[in-house]
């Protein structure tokens, strides 16, 4: 018990010269809680828009007018891109893409309906073509890395 006492009376003498403060925050605490407790009690009682009708209207899709492609890029002067043959077309489908810029991006190509596998820019897809480029949400095959692109992907649109 002596040892108990001892204790208890060190413990205060180190206590004694923080205890204003040690008060003070303990009572600027407890008037933040009671402080948000009426803030978060006022709006619900204010009656505010259910919770149910914000996520129900987050929902609602924005319709983004439609933008002729083609005509656009003429007139920024880009030259068109030739349109492979509908067999090399048909050949390859677009799965996935990492644009990583000009020279690092990664697209998920199946070829042949076979499984998707990734190819890397500047690696070879299949015989005569290599992935050229990548842009958000296409990929680029050519016959060479540098060359104009000959066949140009993008990825299907969801349903």
């Amino acid at each position: 018990m002596f040892l108990y006492d001892a204790l208890m009376q060190i413990f205060r003498s180190l206590l004694k010269p923080f205890a204003p403060t040690f008060l003070r925050l303990t009572s600027l605490l407890v008037w933040a809680v009671v402080a948000y407790s009426a803030v978060v009690f006022a709006l619900q009682w204010g009656g505010g828009v259910p919770f149910d009708a914000v996520v129900a209207g987050s929902e609602q899709k924005q319709v983004l007018p439609e933008v002729d492609v083609l005509a656009v890029s003429k007139a920024f002067g880009a030259a068109p891109v030739q349109s492979a043959s509908s067999s090399l077309a048909s050949r390859f489908v677009l799965v996935g893409v990492m644009d990583g810029g000009p020279s690092q991006g990664v697209a998920l190509i199946s070829a042949d309906g076979k499984p998707a596998k990734p190819y890397r820019v500047g690696q070879t897809v299949s015989e005569g073509l290599v992935l050229v480029a990548t842009g958000p949400k296409k990929a680029e095959l050519g016959p060479q890395l540098g060359a104009p692109a000959t066949l140009q992907m993008e990825l299907p649109l969801k349903k």
